[in-house]
């Protein structure tokens, strides 16, 4: 008779923005799918949903957890029908809505994983520092994508029990390749120029309208150099203003979020990411891949430096990354860190085998609360 398979309910919330699900699923891509499979609980249809059906999982949608009557409700059914071993909840703080309600549907197995931190200014800290001293409440098992959004979620003596689980990547997919660089830079027309670059969401986490302040100083010593920005988000007619404001248009380019961001990694010759608050950026890791020198917000955990990074700044003075950018702009350093990557603890083959012994583990053990 063949092994019933372990069943896990992802719940991933907001499907088409953010990186969660994205690097679930690049899990759920690379598990052995005749042993494990994942369903996803979002709040709405994404550009991942057939994707996971092919995978042989299923997509469920809920209200936000942010109403927890309703979320609670709805999710708390659709648990009790889905006969899963385990609820993997990644909604940081918010998890404990979810949790609960897997816990009245009396799945056994739930783990609450930490993606994110939070910083003075943000319109959620409100919620989330309230949120945080429970959010392990009905969780048995904790989990956390770097140490440091661990610490802050579960504090120190939770922080030396959870699995930290890295935001990996398919080294595959990320390879430096100069035909592809020469052919994506002539479509986009910035043959020749040094291009500053970033993919994310356009939200306020990304500190977006800072950067265009800061490249909007580089631009007035320097006539080389473009900024190409990849994404979409609730910020975009703001950032659109600012670069108006600034009179550098024809010097930052805005592109709508795609699937094939390894081509657009190609086009850039420098990264920067000015986070106001961070997990563990997966953008970070495969721009290092890609072998270009990284500009990271000091916001950001240094442990996602896997050989690449340039310099961690401070995000009070657009000054600041107009200096570094120029200093970048002057050095042109070179960096060889994709093969390095290979086998290690961002490379998703590494990680997910990681996964699946922890799902294992959590299946093979009597229910425990954490303490």
């Amino acid at each position: 008779m063949e092994d019933k398979k372990i069943k896990i309910a992802q719940i991933v919330g907001n499907a088409t923005t953010g990186g969660v699900i994205s690097c679930v699923l690049n899990f759920y891509r690379h598990i052995d799918r005749s042993r494990f499979q994942f369903d996803f609980y979002s709040y709405g249809p994404s550009k991942y949903d057939e994707e996971i059906k092919a995978l042989g999982g299923s997509v469920f949608y809920v209200p936000k957890a942010i109403r927890p009557l309703s979320h609670v409700s709805k999710l708390k059914k659709l648990l009790k029908d889905g006969d899963y071993d385990i609820v993997h909840a990644h909604l940081t703080t918010l998890s404990v809505v979810s949790l609960f309600a897997a816990k009245l549907a009396k799945v056994d197995k739930r783990v609450c994983h930490s993606h994110s931190t939070t910083r003075r200014g943000e319109a959620t800290k409100i919620v989330k520092d309230c949120l945080r001293p429970f959010s392990k409440t009905f969780a048995t098992h904790t989990a956390g994508c770097s140490e440091y959004s661990i610490r802050w979620l579960y504090g120190e003596k939770t922080a030396k029990t959870s699995f930290l689980l890295h935001n990996a990547i398919d080294l595959d997919r990320f390879v430096p390749n100069a035909e592809l660089r020469s052919r994506t830079r002539r479509t986009l027309g910035i043959d020749d120029d040094f291009v500053f670059g970033s993919i994310g969401r356009f939200v306020y986490q990304k500190n977006y309208t800072f950067l265009i302040d800061a490249f909007a100083l580089y631009c007035k010593n320097n006539t080389d150099g473009k900024l190409l920005l990849v994404g979409d988000g609730d910020e975009r007619a703001d950032i659109v203003k600012r670069i108006e404001k600034h009179g550098i248009k024809d010097r930052v380019l805005l592109l709508d979020e795609v699937s094939d961001v390894q081509k657009y990694y190609s086009a850039f010759d420098a990264f920067v990411l000015p986070s106001r608050y961070e997990g563990l950026p997966l953008v970070a890791v495969e721009a290092q891949a890609m072998n270009l020198p990284c500009l990271l917000s000091k916001e950001i955990t240094e442990e996602v430096d896997v050989g690449g990074t340039y310099a961690f700044l401070g995000i009070d003075s657009p000054k600041t990354w107009a200096d570094a950018m120029q200093k970048l702009f002057d050095e042109h350093p070179t960096y060889n860190v994709h093969d390095s990557l290979v086998g290690g603890s961002f490379d998703v083959l590494n990680e997910t085998k990681r996964l699946e012994n922890y799902y294992e583990q959590i299946v093979g053990t009597t229910e425990q609360e954490q303490q």
